[in-house]
């Protein structure tokens, strides 16, 4: 089979499956679940629920569970997926989750209740080392998680496939080792308001771009997929400069740019995690977005009037496609050299 992508309709969040052939055998990767609501809603399955129930009518596994960060819009699915019979506990094969022991253990740190605590984001919902705890406790007594710290510079080979690890570095790492109770969300990241109201000219003319600060985004894995040929850029919720100075380091510029076949992009489409320089040592027609446009006014038209500017012919594929006529108007929808579709069923590359 080819190499088949699905971007799950998680809410807010980012839930993706890939399946491809290897020796005679299909292989499934799961890289986040979305939040709790992206699993099942009072007993009616949702998207994620509906992908593990096909990986089980075809008696195939999860062979690989990445979780890249402890936000909730990526863990909750997950932690539903375990909790209930016969999914997650009973399927998956492997798991890649730089969990809060791997990191204090890492850094030689003691970790006791004082780390433990359940952080909140600005929309109330969790977003916690109190849900990563959880899941540690899923995995402790199984054998299938690596406790393999992820950073930086590493390159695993799997399955005839390799993962280049561009994020987190240690340094953001580190940060994750400190004590507070609520993060300050980034202005660029905040509230429900939308930029859709705004031309793509006059936001390029006004653009002023502030990264990301928050800490557990900071902490996210961010990786180039290699399979069949094919690469995929997955930027999970990764901070910019952190990628930029990975590529870099990998001998990427703007004069010899990393060509990739599709970019996820990185923290829902957020203003504060695309900018102008990451977007130039990359070379790629096509990028996805995976929100639905009801949390803190993801995606940002910002971030997308960056890589049409860059990339004029784009494809922005929305895992949530009604967002095209709300963010585009029918001028800029008839008058666009870049195109805007649906990615709701699965891509076949």
């Amino acid at each position: 089979m080819a190499l088949e992508l699905n971007i799950l309709q998680a809410e807010h969040g980012d839930s993706i499956g890939i399946s491809f052939e290897f020796k005679g055998e299909i292989r499934n990767i799961l890289i986040d679940g979305g939040p709790a609501q992206a699993f099942e809603v009072q007993q009616t399955p949702r998207a994620l629920k509906l992908f593990l129930n096909e990986i089980k009518n075809k008696n195939q596994k999860i062979d690989l569970l990445v979780l890249t960060h402890v936000d909730d819009d990526h863990i909750g699915g997950l932690l539903a997926g375990f909790n209930k019979n016969g999914y997650l506990s009973e399927i998956t094969q492997e798991v890649w989750f730089n969990s809060g022991k791997l990191i204090f253990n890492h850094f030689d740190k003691p970790l006791d209740d004082s780390n433990t605590i359940k952080l909140k984001n600005s929309s109330g919902s969790n977003t916690s080392i109190g849900q990563g705890i959880k899941l540690e406790e899923h995995l402790t007594n199984k054998k299938i998680w690596s406790h393999n710290l992820i950073k930086v510079g590493d390159e695993i080979d799997w399955f005839g496939c390799k993962f280049k690890i561009l994020s987190p570095s240690l340094a953001k790492l580190e940060k994750l080792l400190v004590k507070w109770e609520k993060e300050n969300p980034n202005a660029n990241t905040a509230g429900t308001i939308n930029d859709y109201q705004n031309s793509i000219e006059q936001l390029l003319a006004d653009d002023n771009f502030e990264e990301d600060n928050s800490i557990h985004n900071g902490s996210s894995l961010a990786f180039i997929f290699e399979c069949n040929d094919k690469s995929i850029l997955f930027l999970g919720d990764a901070h910019p400069s952190i990628v930029i100075e990975s590529l870099k380091s990998l001998g990427y510029s703007k004069d010899n740019p990393l060509k990739i076949d599709y970019v996820k992009v990185s923290h829902h489409g957020s203003k504060a995690n695309t900018n102008n320089e990451l977007l130039l040592l990359i070379e790629c027609e096509n990028f996805i977005i995976s929100a639905n446009g009801k949390h803190h006014g993801l995606p940002n038209k910002l971030a997308l009037a960056r890589i049409i500017n860059r990339f004029p012919t784009t494809n922005l594929m929305f895992n949530y496609p009604d967002l095209i006529n709300r963010i585009f108007t029918e001028e800029e929808r008839i008058e666009a050299t870049f195109s805007a579709v649906s990615c709701e069923s699965p891509i076949q590359i």
